[in-house]
């Protein structure tokens, strides 16, 4: 071999490694509990399209009470209640504006490195929640400088549809973001409320394929009208996420329930 094709050659394998190494590091990064990836305009337009196919192939049809909320005023968190796998994308599939997601790290695992870091282009960002605090303050953060958050308050899904007590995470971020900025544009959350007309409790947690088509029932997404810190009184983070917690189970169906 040439010294010049041997040089070309090694230059390749130094090229492909390093390049290997970043993307492992930006992997782990994207794995990392906090740690807030760059999202790709594009990519998102394009997965929520395909969440709308997604969803239509095994949920069915989504009907949406209240959609001028998707579009509330001011910096906004949304607040759904958690009750299958599906609710992830049934939300990703009807935004009008492109939030970033708090998500488990877990979900985020998987397929060599591409799911962490496509779900990070999708606006996702990982949240450990045996170490909650760690994604506290970027959480305010992104709040501050203008994007939408989504935010399961329930923190995990409830398989029997019975709503699980409501964390406060999400009160604890709109609060510090509120002062953040000083007061000067308004901080709310937007309950949200998932209906779907089949559940199925045994898969509930997926995987995706298990659920196959048994929740194929479509879905009603009831969004409420915005709840703005400075209309509680007093603005605590318990009275804040008492004020969620009510406004959502108000909206408990017939696949959704409180506790007896």
């Amino acid at each position: 071999m040439k010294p010049s094709l041997k040089r070309g050659s090694a230059a390749c394998r130094r090229f492909a490694a390093d390049s290997r190494r970043r993307f492992n590091e930006y992997v782990e990064l994207c794995l990392t509990s906090g740690f807030i990836p760059k999202s790709f305009r594009p990519l998102q337009i394009v997965g929520k399209y395909l969440a709308k196919i997604w969803v239509y192939v095994q949920v069915g049809r989504i009907r949406i009470v209240g959609k001028e909320n998707l579009t509330a005023p001011g910096r906004i968190i949304f607040c759904p209640n958690h009750s299958s796998m599906f609710d992830a994308p049934v939300v990703f599939s009807i935004m009008k504006r492109m939030p970033r997601y708090m998500t488990a790290y877990e979900e985020m695992r998987g397929l060599w490195g591409l799911k962490a870091v496509a779900m990070g282009a999708f606006g996702c960002f990982a949240v450990d929640r045996s170490k909650g605090r760690t994604v506290i303050d970027p959480a305010i953060k992104v709040l501050v400088e203008g994007s939408p958050l989504v935010i399961f308050p329930e923190g995990k899904i409830s398989g029997s549809g019975t709503y699980l007590p409501f964390k406060k995470g999400s009160a604890v971020i709109a609060l510090n973001a509120y002062e953040r900025i000083e007061r000067k544009d308004r901080v709310g959350i937007v309950p949200v409320h998932i209906c779907f007309g089949k559940r199925d409790e045994e898969t509930a947690g997926g995987p995706y394929g298990a659920m196959a088509f048994k929740w194929r029932g479509g879905a009603t997404i009831s969004i409420g009208k915005p709840i703005y810190l400075d209309e509680i009184s007093p603005m605590t983070a318990d009275a804040v996420t008492e004020a969620v917690r009510k406004a959502i189970v108000t909206q408990a169906c017939n696949t959704t329930h409180l506790p007896d």
